[in-house]
């Protein structure tokens, strides 16, 4: 819960059962005394297990803003006037406006945006960039983060800090690169260190997901693990027939993260298995549901793990990872598999699977010739 502003409107956030609630009390000094009041009229009564008060009573004898002395105010700014400079929301925009103008993806600004509005200005507050300081300022917006999760209920991970962090660093940098601002209070920041995800997914388990998935789930599932997509709105979801060559054998994909298309030739019994499907396809989509696209199928492959019994972490990403992992298994070259990945270069795709090549390095040095005296 706390005091935070959108759009110069003073706004108090706050959580019920696990379900945010935001509250705007206008604009002005009024509105800002408004807001801290009823923002410790909720902390109040969730301490104590109350209901949460209404707005307009809890607020009703608030006439003006109290003033506070300077030697009060954090970071040297004055408490009840307008920060000097640009304030993080100010940059935020315009960084968001960078984003768009620099042909960014959608989900990735709407992204960013969520997190500036969510989270980032709830806990440091839109106060003058120029007057954050890392111990003064970063150090509890890290430390905060670090705890429990209001949705999940569990530890944040190192891996989602080191995103906030990362995130918040790069609008930083674009402010002391556009002359918005003077400082970057994350400078002195180090990024934490993080386990490599581990990936558990087995033909075997897959094979029970599928059998616990919904029709349209079960064909995704089929579709992502022998092209090798992306999951998601990126590229499988996008997929329709039109990208398919049936007299080639190939699907041409674009990738959103790399803005590059790449050709990946499919499995003539695979291949078939398509040509069955498009002939009662409706929407002109790959994966469609009841004739219509599907925009998401997060929800429905987390349901099919759970009556699969999966217990260990696991999402619709892994098919992916299981495309590539079973071909370098089975003996498929490298570079090849790195293209069908769509991978910026080959050490990419052999930093994250060389491991599973098993036996390349008991070949290798069979290749040695003997080395002795005669």
């Amino acid at each position: 819960m706390g005091v935070y502003q959108r759009d110069s409107r003073w706004m108090v956030y706050w959580h019920v059962n696990g379900k945010r609630h935001d509250k705007s009390f206008g604009r002005g000094d009024l509105a800002q005394a408004k807001a801290q009041v009823f923002d410790k009229a909720v902390q109040d009564a969730i301490e104590h297990g109350l209901p949460t008060p209404d707005p307009e009573t809890a607020t009703a004898s608030v006439q003006v803003v109290k003033t506070v002395s300077t030697t009060d105010a954090p970071t040297g700014e004055v408490l009840g006037q307008k920060p000097a400079g640009i304030t993080l929301l100010e940059l935020g925009h315009r960084y968001l406006d960078h984003m768009r103008a620099s042909g960014r993806t959608d989900k990735h600004i709407r992204n960013i945006e969520r997190l500036l509005t969510n989270k980032f200005i709830p806990v440091l507050g839109d106060k003058s960039v120029n007057s954050m300081t890392y111990q003064g300022d970063m150090v509890p917006f890290i430390l905060h983060f670090k705890g429990i999760s209001d949705s999940t209920k569990k530890e944040r991970s190192q891996v989602t800090v080191n995103k906030y962090c990362d995130y918040l660093n790069f609008i930083f940098n674009f402010g002391i690169a556009n002359d918005f601002t003077k400082v970057n209070p994350l400078k002195n920041w180090k990024k934490g260190k993080t386990q490599p995800r581990e990936m558990r997914l087995t033909l075997e388990d897959a094979k029970k997901i599928m059998a616990c998935a919904e029709p349209h789930l079960r064909w995704a599932m089929e579709v992502c693990f022998n092209i090798g997509a992306r999951p998601g709105e990126s590229e499988l979801l996008a997929l329709k027939w039109e990208h398919v060559d049936f007299s080639a054998g190939t699907v041409r994909i674009y990738a959103t993260k790399t803005k590059t298309y790449r050709i990946v030739p499919i499995n003539p019994t695979f291949l078939k298995r398509m040509e069955d499907v498009r002939a009662t396809s409706q929407s002109g989509y790959i994966i469609e549901y009841n004739g219509r696209p599907v925009a998401r199928i997060v929800k429905s492959f987390r349901n099919a793990c759970q009556r699969a019994g999966i217990t260990y972490p696991t999402r619709m990403y892994d098919l992916r990872h299981l495309f590539a992992t079973t071909l370098l298994s089975k003996g498929a070259d490298l570079a090849a598999v790195s293209k069908m990945m769509g991978h910026a270069t080959v050490k990419m795709t052999a930093d994250t699977y060389y491991h599973y090549m098993e036996g390349e390095k008991e070949r290798a040095v069979k290749l040695l010739p003997t080395l002795e005296v005669a």
